[in-house]
């Protein structure tokens, strides 16, 4: 099997994190007597924030708030921003765990909501942001880079707009986290992530890094028990408490501790030069068959590692299946939970087949996914 599928989920864990589950599942977590207190749980979630801290370099560990990944996250984030009456903005490549939930406040008349235009291949011009910013807007939310188009984004500079106009900003990295080196700082007031794609961790992995601001400014969306200031039935208003209610997925935050350390001591520019090489060898390819349409920028160094791509005259889930069953290949067809970008490039409402590549994949395998497109035969 060759899997092209890194963009919904890493498929396999590292050595270092199955070890690390394997000693957690044997209960040692559980018994303090036998110096394993680094598996007790609040140790563990320490372990996790402050590598996701150092990742995003965050100052603060505790303003790393973990969930159960990126649409809890984002849920939490902008219902815990927004305001009565106020503008939001969001970008026409956003993911459904964007979309919806600003749709929602949308058609509940608590936002007024506007979609920022993106060019066909996913771009976006930052002077859109200027453009559309009015007296009561409060909040930019928009993703790092599309998960159907695989474009960068440039939140660098759409950050910057915001901060000048003092408009709060949430930026969804589930497609960058552990692949693209996050140069923004503390520009960015809230910074969404998943563990289960670039982050090579569990499945219902994820959360948020807020900085100060953001982290005044955010009512809890979410409450329950944390363990902490029990006597009140109001949420603590302390860090990381304020956004954690419930019992936390310890087993989940070790596997996203132990890859995210091995992702920083590996080095992010390595593992992103290798993703430049996959995307640049595969569009070369794409580029000398015939009858099929490839989406998003041109340029690889613009863009993760993913691929979409149409055959002409054939249905995308044909093609997806017929890849799977003929060649053993792992695509994924669809629209791929984002009808916005789908609309967006023009690919509504067949959408798309999407290759993307990891660390697992070689030359070897873009060739042979190259020449299954080639050979395709419905």
């Amino acid at each position: 099997m060759i899997y092209a599928n890194y963009a919904a989920t890493t498929p396999a864990l590292s050595k270092a994190v199955i070890e690390q589950i394997r000693i957690y599942l044997e209960g040692v977590h559980l018994n303090a007597g036998r110096n394993f207190e680094g598996l007790q749980a609040g140790a563990i979630a320490l372990r996790a924030r402050r590598a996701v801290a150092k990742l995003f370099n965050a100052g603060d560990p505790l303003r790393v708030i973990l969930t159960s990944g990126a649409t809890a996250s984002m849920n939490m984030a902008i219902n815990g921003l927004v305001r009565q009456g106020c503008h939001v903005l969001a970008t026409s490549i956003e993911h459904n765990a964007v979309a919806r939930p600003l749709h929602a406040l949308h058609q509940n008349k608590v936002i007024e909501l506007q979609w920022l235009k993106c060019n066909s291949d996913g771009s976006l011009d930052p002077q859109e942001v200027r453009r559309a910013i009015k007296k009561n807007t409060r909040l930019l939310v928009m993703s790092h880079a599309s998960n159907v188009l695989g474009t960068i984004l440039p939140v660098e500079e759409c950050m910057k707009i915001a901060r000048e106009h003092d408009i709060m900003t949430i930026v969804d990295t589930a497609q960058t986290a552990g692949v693209l080196p996050w140069t923004t700082g503390d520009l960015c007031d809230v910074i969404v992530f998943t563990g289960h794609k670039g982050l090579g961790a569990l499945a219902g992995t994820g959360g948020f890094v807020l900085n100060e601001r953001a982290a005044g400014e955010m009512r809890p969306w979410a409450m329950g028990g944390t363990g902490s200031a029990s006597h009140s039935l109001d949420m603590p208003d302390f860090l990381p408490d304020k956004f954690e209610p419930g019992t936390g997925n310890s087993l989940g935050m070790l596997s996203l501790a132990t890859s995210v350390e091995e992702i920083l001591l590996a080095g992010i520019e390595n593992k992103r030069a290798k993703d430049i090489s996959c995307t640049e060898h595969f569009m070369a390819g794409l580029a000398n068959i015939k009858n099929v349409t490839a989406y998003g920028v041109s340029e690889p160094t613009r863009r993760v590692a993913l691929v979409s791509i149409a055959v002409h005259g054939y249905d995308a889930a044909d093609v997806s299946k017929r890849l799977f069953e003929k060649h053993g290949i792992v695509t994924r067809s669809g629209l791929h939970c984002s009808p916005l970008a789908h609309k967006t490039a023009g690919t509504f409402p067949g959408g798309t087949v999407r290759f993307s590549f990891g660390g697992g994949t070689t030359e070897a395998q873009i060739d042979t996914m190259l020449e299954a497109v080639a050979e395709l035969d419905i």
